[in-house]
This record gives C-alpha cells, structure tokens and sequence, in this order.
C-alpha cells in the first residue's frame, strides 16, 4: 500500500533565504533600483529551486517509504558534491549537475522545517494576466527610472572655441564632413590638444604641433572597406602618414573612445601623432557581442588599408592600436589566432588594451599560454601599474591593463549560474574587492549582470580608480606601454593634469545637457 505524502512549502522559504542572500556583497555597491531588481529576481529563483526540491524529495519518499530518509538522501548528495568541489569543475556539465545537487540538500533540509502546503485553486487566466501585467509595469518603471534618460541627448559636440582645429578631418576639402557626422564623431573630433595646450601641459615644456585626427562615421560610406579607405584618404591628406606616430582607436559601440588616452598620446608625442577612428555601429543596443564580428572586420580593414598605404613610403610611421572595452575585444579578434606573429604580420608596432572583456580570446590565449608570446606582450593590473613600471618596460610593445575587481573583465557569461569562478578568492579584497565577497548559486549571477551594468556607465560620472573605469590609471599606461617613458614623478604630474582636463570637460558636456551657458566659450584658461 502506498503512502501519499504532503508536499511542503519549501518554495516559500528557499525564496526567503535568496531574498535574504541576495543583499550579500558583489563587486560593486548597489543602488536602491539595482538591489531592487535582484532581490526579485533572486526570489523567483529561489522559489523556483524549492518547488523542484519539493518534486524531488516526494518523488523520491514514494520510493522509500519516508519522507525523512528521502531528504536525508537528498542532503547526503548535495554535501557529497559540495566536498567533492564539484560546482568548481572546469566541466560544464559536472559543475552544473554539483551545483543542482548542493541547491537541492540545502532545500531538502530547510524543507523538513517548512509547514505543510495549503491547497489552493488554480490560478484563473485573470490572476495570471494580472501577474504579467505588475510584472512589465515593474520593468517599464525601473527602466524609466534610469538616470540616463533624464538627460537630453546631444547630436554634435561643440568644439571649445567654436573652431576645430585645421589638422582634423571634416574642414575644407574633407571628403567626410562634420555635418554627417554624430555625437561620438564630432567629439573625438572636437577634443584634439591644440599645440599651446600640449606645452601647456607637459612638465617640461618644449615645442610642439597640432595632432592630426580623423573620424569616418558608419553613414559615411555604405561598406566597412569603403570607410576603411576613406579614413585613410583622410588621414594623407591630412598629412597623418608624415608624423611619427599613427594611432588606430577601436572605438566601443557607437564609436565613443576614451578621449583621456587620446589626450595623453598627442601631448606625450607632442603633437607629432595621427589618429584615425571608423565607427562600426552608432545606435545603443543590448546585442553588443554581436557586433563584434563587424568591429573586427572594420579594425581589420583600417589596418590593411593603412598597411597597404605605407608600402611605397620612404617614412614609416610607427603603427600603434589602442582599444578599450568592447574596443579591445573588437581589435584583439583581428590577432586572436596568431598572437604576436599575427601583430607583426599587420604591421603594428605597439598596442594597448584596457578593460578586455572576459569573452577576448587573445587576452586569454596569452594568459593561458595557448599562443607563444615573448618579452614584448605583457598582462598588467592597475595595481601594479600605479606601484611600478614591470622590470622589462623598456622591451614592453603590446600590453593588456586589466583591474582585477572590474565585472567586464571578470564576468565570463551564464555559467556563473552553476561555478565557482577561478577569479573569486581571498585575495580580492586587495584589489579593492568587497570583505565578505562569496559565490551564492543563480544570486551571485544576478550580481554580476548589474554590477556589468553599473560599470559601462562610468563616462557620466567622475574619474575614479575603480571597476571599469581607468582614466586615472591611462595616461601612465600611455606612457608606460606606447614607450614614451617619461620620468615617473614627471608621468604622474602630467596624469593629474590630464584628469584635470577630463573634470573640466564632463562638467561642460553636463552644462550644455542642460542648456545653461557653454562655460568655456567665454575664456579658455591655459592648462595646469
């Protein structure tokens, strides 16, 4: 004779311990709306793995005859997998199924403590529609509430002064003028350090020239190979070939590049540097990986385009990639596979990358020592950048800056749903990681996706030395990684000064959102 037993309200309470858990540390502190949103989503999971824990301890109690030996059973297996370590197994599936079996014993003990389910009517068609309906109007309201979308958003950026300066693309003759051109263009445009302002703001003074800039949006010419060869176009015409430097930015998604690099490379060269930018995508979007295939392809095309352009000249400038965020990414595909062969191959000199994301093959090819690398490739953390340059500096030629507790650096996708990361350890917290940080099974995803949120935002906010924003931290890489060497006391000076410089223009971009008086267009002071 069988026995029926009652099922228990083990959902109820799994969902209050993720409710309680997930108010635990991650990378980042959380703003109200942010908690919000994982709180109930870590409800849901909760509930979720207790209903299926339930299933399975009264499937399994039919079978014994107890419900008792069934959840002991249960718990048995989960702290069998859990001392084996098997939700750290490199093994999808074996950390997946380690981890479902840990989740599970904790459920099957807390359960023995839950109340007996009460039975209730299905839920009506009205109730559910209902549910759905709290449910969107709970999204709409949160993302109504994102601060970004407070601020009027601006077609073009006004150059100080309201003159560009004569050496970048756009002016008289340009085959790419200003006026097809969007926000992210006309800024990277706009922001070129004039000659006055790079003696101005070096430590030592001394001559120098107006940099040369050239940004090709994607409504410039219908395909990627016809920007790529505009953008060169515009870069002789320029005379870009003929300074000493060329500088190709990959630019994040809609073309935006971290101007604080872009100022520490034309004041280091003295102005005797070229940059060259070709947008791949100008709208926001959530599918961001999926244009990295046509970055990669518009980096490709610059620098095959440029190689190919240099051929014939007696004067080679020197070849130089910078990318940063989805930028990197976007460049270091065009290397992946060959390494540092590949890089010579493309003619390119020096390059650097800040804040890789975790999904960069080449970043973990050289970090797993998949692909030969030698003296010149170097893996540097913020850290150890801000204490001192690496022993082998001099011979430094491509170099990743990563922070150890940046989120795009360390979130490697969904199976932070059921492993451990490697990343995740007691040595975090010296890296500016959080006391107390810990894995919590489905929760500690949930974390990492707003913390990966939060920190892509960092442009509308000050400088800082944290998550994913390195402006602080740039223009010593600059100077460390692009071999111009300054002194360190003299790098660090012209680094406030810089960052100086990035204050003041954040604060006259948010001036202008709010359509007060451009405060630089009455006097421009003198740097530093």
């Amino acid at each position: 004779m069988s026995t029926t037993f009652e099922r228990r309200d083990t959902a109820r309470i799994m969902a209050a311990v993720a409710l309680a858990a997930s108010f635990t540390p991650s990378l980042l502190r959380r703003r109200r709306r942010d908690q919000a949103a994982v709180t109930a989503g870590a409800v849901v999971l909760g509930a979720g793995a207790g209903a299926v824990t339930e299933v399975a301890v009264l499937r399994l109690a039919e079978r014994l005859g107890s419900e008792s030996e069934a959840r002991l059973a249960v718990a048995g297996i989960g702290a069998a997998a859990t001392l084996a370590e098997l939700p750290s197994s490199p093994s999808d599936l074996v950390a997946a199924v380690g981890t479902g079996a840990r989740v599970a014993g904790i459920g099957a003990l807390l359960g023995a403590l839950a109340p007996v389910r009460e039975r209730r009517e299905p839920v009506d068609r009205v109730a559910l529609a209902g549910a759905v309906a709290l449910g969107a109007s709970g999204w709409w309201a949160w993302k109504r509430t994102d601060p970004r979308r407070q601020r009027p958003r601006m077609t073009a950026y006004p150059p100080v002064g309201g003159t560009f300066l004569p050496t970048v693309s756009g002016g008289a003759g340009s085959a790419v003028p200003r006026e097809g051109l969007d926000f992210e263009g006309t800024r990277f445009l706009a922001c070129a350090v004039p000659a006055a302002d790079i003696r101005a703001l070096r430590p030592d003074g001394g001559p120098a020239v107006d940099p040369v800039r050239v940004f090709v949006g994607v409504g410039s010419a219908p395909t990627v190979q016809e920007r790529a060869r505009l953008a060169i176009d515009e870069l002789e015409r320029l005379g870009g070939l003929d300074r000493g430097r060329v500088v190709v930015w990959s630019a994040t998604l809609r073309g935006f590049v971290n101007p604080v690099p872009l100022d520490a490379e034309e004041v280091l060269c003295r102005g005797d540097v070229a940059s060259v930018c070709v947008q791949y995508w100008d709208r926001p979007t959530l599918a961001m990986p999926f244009k990295v295939p046509v970055a990669r392809d518009t980096h490709r095309a610059v620098l095959a385009e440029l190689a190919a352009r240099l051929a014939d000249r007696p004067h080679r400038p020197e070849v130089v990639v910078y990318g940063e965020s989805l930028g990197a990414w976007a460049s270091q595909e065009v290397f992946k596979d060959g390494g540092v062969a590949a890089l010579d191959a493309a003619g390119v000199d020096r390059a650097l990358w800040a804040g890789t994301p975790f999904f960069s093959g080449l970043r973990r090819a050289f970090q797993k020592d998949r692909v030969p690398r030698d003296e010149r490739v170097a893996l540097v953390s913020t850290r150890e950048l801000l204490d001192a340059d690496p022993a082998a500096a001099r011979a430094l030629r491509f170099a990743f800056l990563d922070r150890r507790v940046d989120p795009v650096v360390l979130f490697s996708g969904f199976d932070v749903l059921w492993r451990r990361p490697e990343w995740l350890d007691e040595r975090l917290h010296e890296d500016g990681g959080p006391d107390g940080l810990r894995w919590v099974p489905g929760i500690t995803f949930l974390q990492l996706v707003f913390d990966l949120l939060r920190a892509t935002r960092w442009t509308s906010d000050l400088p800082q030395a944290a998550a994913h924003d390195y402006r602080v931290e740039l223009p010593l890489a600059v100077n460390l990684a692009l071999g111009h060497h300054l002194p360190p006391d003299a790098a660090q000076q012209l680094a406030d000064r810089l960052i100086e410089r990035e204050v003041a223009r954040g604060a006259r971009l948010r001036a202008l959102r709010r359509g007060e008086p451009d405060p630089a267009s009455a006097t421009v002071p003198a740097p530093g």
